[in-house]
């Protein structure tokens, strides 16, 4: 089995070297995956949880970014909700139970999405609180869920844990109500809007496409971040990237900046936040598992 595993791991990872003795013994502790029922709970959380996924072609060093789509065969996307309130004909997720397939938004950038096509192999990565999840999977075909263009992917038949990817970034749930202020030029007054996620080093926000023209990498702009209405910091930050992926209802325009913490003490301010944002996802998530019924992983 390990000797099988291994040529899939080359396959999928051909930069690096697996011993069978380490194949063994990660196989043991979980930290590969090669059963589809142990990937299951993995595909569900990304589902359930509206992760962006990371998306690497053929080992090459440029990611793309999407989502999973649930799949309802033979309805329209606005007949989607109401389909999902049907519990006796389709739960949310339903699909991935079948363990046949697995549906994704389009990559972004867009190239991503003729270069997906001729790939020979296909990596999913996506985030927990402690380390990345590798999953591997080939391009089946372009399809259609409703009216809506999405990709249909094998169903990954291996996976693996990735420790220490990347700085820890809390998402941040709806409920929380945080919201960041943006100080622009004179002309423009300041620009409101929702984070995607917070990390002691940073954070993400969400803005239209009109807004994210605004912003120019290398460029420091001062962010004030307030919860539930009251100011939690005030502080300098430098965009660092500009993206967008898609989400359900469109594409989702973010900017990335990266904090400038002049002092100890607005260090320790933004970690008690990103605490706080943790906790309120971690709360979100519960209460998604205890609605589906599903165990989902934080």
């Amino acid at each position: 089995m390990a000797d099988d595993i291994k040529k899939r791991l080359h396959q999928f990872f051909p930069a690096e070297t697996f011993p069978v003795s380490e194949i063994e013994l990660a196989l043991e502790k979980g930290d590969i995956l090669a059963t589809k029922e142990a990937i299951l709970p993995f595909l569900q959380t990304a589902l359930f949880d509206e992760k962006v996924l990371e998306i690497e072609l053929d080992s090459l060093p440029r990611t793309y970014f999407s989502r999973l789509k649930d799949d309802l065969p033979g309805v329209t996307e606005g007949e989607e909700d109401a389909v999902l309130q049907e519990e006796d004909e389709y739960n949310q997720g339903d699909y991935l139970t079948l363990m046949s397939h697995i549906v994704t938004l389009p990559l972004e950038p867009g190239l991503g999405n003729l270069h997906l096509r001729h790939s020979r192999s296909i990596v999913l990565r996506m985030f927990t609180n402690t380390y990345a999840v590798e999953l591997a999977t080939t391009f089946e075909e372009l399809t259609t869920v409703g009216d809506l263009p999405v990709l249909k992917l094998a169903y990954p038949t291996l996976a693996r844990k990735v420790y220490n990817a990347r700085e820890f970034r809390a998402k941040v749930p709806e409920s929380l109500n945080f919201v960041v202020s943006i100080e622009l030029d004179e002309d423009v007054s300041e620009l409101e809007t929702v984070p995607v996620d917070i990390s002691i080093k940073g954070m993400a926000f969400s803005v239209s496409k009109e807004e994210q023209k605004m912003f120019t990498i290398e460029t420091t702009h001062t962010l004030k971040l307030y919860v539930k209405d009251e100011l939690q910091a005030v502080l300098d930050g430098t965009i660092r990237h500009l993206s967008k992926v898609r989400k359900k209802g469109g594409i989702e325009y973010v900017c990335g900046v990266e904090f400038d913490l002049a002092t100890r003490t607005l260090a320790a301010v933004v970690e008690s936040l990103v605490a706080s944002v943790q906790r309120a996802h971690l709360k979100d998530l519960a209460e998604k598992s205890d609605a589906s019924g599903i165990n989902l992983i934080a």
